[in-house]
């Protein structure tokens, strides 16, 4: 949908239109989901979580200032609930980061061998992923799962382009290294009748 007829469909939105709802739902609804996908544990949860965000935009529509970006605003609004909620929930995200149904959403091989090893890989991410900072976290995230562009991030973070590449590098960079690290760990066999090694 162009921006102009993104506008228009808003403004119907705010004059009560429940077709306009729809329309405007079914438009931005993948790439809200996919954002609320990169944050959840679960399928279950990222369609919770996508039903929260809807419901946070049209609680706050009124507020929207007509001509201003409104996929900016509502990535905004989106990353201010998405966040809140990913940092409440956070401790609680050991035993699983994405499900296997949401690894069958996102684009990927339809081979079985190359799946399994994707799994693994997304989990070890996810692993090291936890121990970043939260910021950098985020944008990764973001960037790298949820798919958004670098404008839609600066946007969404209101910060400038510039910041959000150098930042979203440096996260890059501690990821890949955090990731290294624990298959060097895994690579190093237990000694006999220690539990030194041994990875959860």
């Amino acid at each position: 949908m162009e921006i102009e007829e993104l506008e228009n469909t808003v403004e119907r939105c705010r004059e009560g239109d429940e077709d306009a709802w729809s329309t405007l739902v079914n438009t931005t609804l993948r790439p809200i989901y996919r954002l609320c996908a990169s944050y959840a544990p679960s399928a279950a949860e990222a369609e919770e979580l996508t039903q929260e965000v809807y419901f946070k935009l049209w609680e706050n529509l009124h507020r929207y200032n007509t001509g201003s970006n409104f996929m900016a605003w509502a990535w905004r609004v989106a990353k201010n609930l998405i966040i809140d909620s990913y940092r409440r929930a956070r401790r609680e995200r050991e035993a699983a980061w994405l499900d296997p149904e949401i690894l069958d959403r996102l684009p990927g091989s339809d081979n079985p061998h190359e799946q399994a090893e994707r799994r693994q890989r997304l989990g070890l991410i996810g692993k090291t992923l936890r121990q970043l900072d939260e910021d950098l976290a985020s944008l990764v995230l973001m960037r790298d799962f949820a798919g958004m562009s670098y404008q839609e991030i600066a946007a969404a973070l209101d910060l400038p382009l510039g910041t959000v590449k150098s930042r979203l590098n440096r996260a890059r960079m501690e990821l890949a290294t955090g990731v290294r690290r624990r298959l060097q760990i895994r690579a190093v066999p237990p000694a006999t009748g220690s539990a030194e090694g041994l990875i959860s």
